[in-house]
C-alpha cells in the first residue's frame, strides 16, 4: 500500500509498478523476521481448544482439585446443609483465583457431589492441598475458606472448629491463623483493652483477665448498695463478658 502511494505521488505507469513490487517485497522481509505479530491461536480439534498439558501435569491438576473440593465441602456443611451461595463461593474461587476453565470446572462439580455423598477426611485432603502449595497461597486458601463459612453473616462454632483444623492441617502457625481471622474480624482492640490487655496477651493471660474482672464486677457483689448499682455493675459484667467471648471468636476457640 504504501508503495501503491509514493508510485501515485511520483506519477507515471512505470514508478507506480516498481514501487509496488517493493512495497510487497519490503512487507514480506519483514514478516519473515517476525517484526510483526503472527497471532498464532491454540491448537484446536472440532473447532475447541486443545489441552496440551502433559498426563502428568493434568493427573497433578485432578489430585489437587479433589483435595480442595473436600476442604470446601467439609467447611460449608460445618453449620448444616450445603446452599446455593456456598456453592457460588466455591466456583468463583477455581473460577477466578486458580483461573478453572468450563471442563476443569466440571471436574470441581463433579467432586464436590462426590464428597457431598461420601464424606472426606479433612487431616488428609488439607494436608494434601499443604504438600501443593506455598505458605502465601495456604494463607490465601485459608481467607477463602472464612469467606465461604461467613456467606449467612455468622461464624458458628462447629465453622470455627473446622477452619482451625484446616489451618493446622495446611501447617499454618498460630499467628499465621489470627492474622486471617483479623482480616475479617479485626484484631479486636476495643475487646482486649476492657480486660486490660493487648493483642499479644497469651491465651491464659485473656482467661485469667476474664476471671477477675468478671469476679470483681459481678452484680451480686454490690446487692447492698441498691438498685442502681446493681444495674451499673450489670452492665460492666455484660461488657467483660461479651469481650471475652470476642476475643475467644476472634483466636477460633
Amino acid at each position: 500500500m504504501l508503495g501503491l502511494a509514493l508510485g501515485l505521488l511520483i506519477g507515471g505507469p512505470l514508478a507506480v509498478v516498481l514501487l509496488v513490487l517493493a512495497g510487497l517485497l519490503v512487507g514480506h522481509q519483514v514478516d519473515e523476521l517476525n517484526l510483526l505479530p503472527s497471532g498464532t491461536a491454540e491448537p484446536e480439534k472440532n473447532g475447541k481448544p486443545v489441552d496440551t498439558r502433559s498426563p502428568q501435569e493434568l493427573a497433578a491438576q485432578d489430585h489437587f482439585a479433589r483435595h480442595l473440593c473436600a476442604l470446601f465441602i467439609e467447611v460449608a456443611r460445618a453449620d448444616g446443609d450445603v446452599v446455593r451461595d456456598e456453592v457460588r463461593v466455591v466456583r468463583e474461587y477455581f473460577e477466578q483465583r486458580l483461573k478453572y476453565g468450563p471442563e476443569a470446572l466440571g471436574l470441581v462439580r463433579r467432586y464436590l457431589k462426590e464428597h457431598l455423598a461420601r464424606p472426606p477426611s479433612l487431616e488428609h485432603a488439607a494436608g494434601a492441598c499443604r504438600d501443593e502449595l506455598p505458605a502465601s497461597e495456604r494463607m490465601l486458601l485459608l481467607d477463602a475458606l472464612y469467606g465461604l463459612a461467613l456467606v449467612d453473616g455468622h461464624l458458628h462454632r462447629a465453622e470455627q472448629d473446622t477452619l482451625r483444623r484446616v489451618s493446622q492441617g495446611l501447617g499454618l502457625s498460630e499467628e499465621e491463623f489470627r492474622s486471617v481471622t483479623a482480616r475479617h474480624f479485626g484484631d479486636g482492640q476495643v475487646h482486649y483493652a476492657r480486660l486490660g490487655l493487648t493483642p499479644e496477651a497469651s491465651d491464659a493471660d485473656v482467661k485469667r483477665a476474664f476471671r477477675q474482672l468478671a469476679a470483681t464486677h459481678h452484680p451480686d457483689r454490690v446487692a447492698n448498695l441498691g438498685k442502681g448499682a446493681v444495674e451499673q455493675a450489670s452492665r460492666r459484667f455484660q461488657e467483660i463478658r461479651e469481650a471475652y467471648e470476642e476475643i475467644l471468636r476472634l483466636r477460633g476457640k
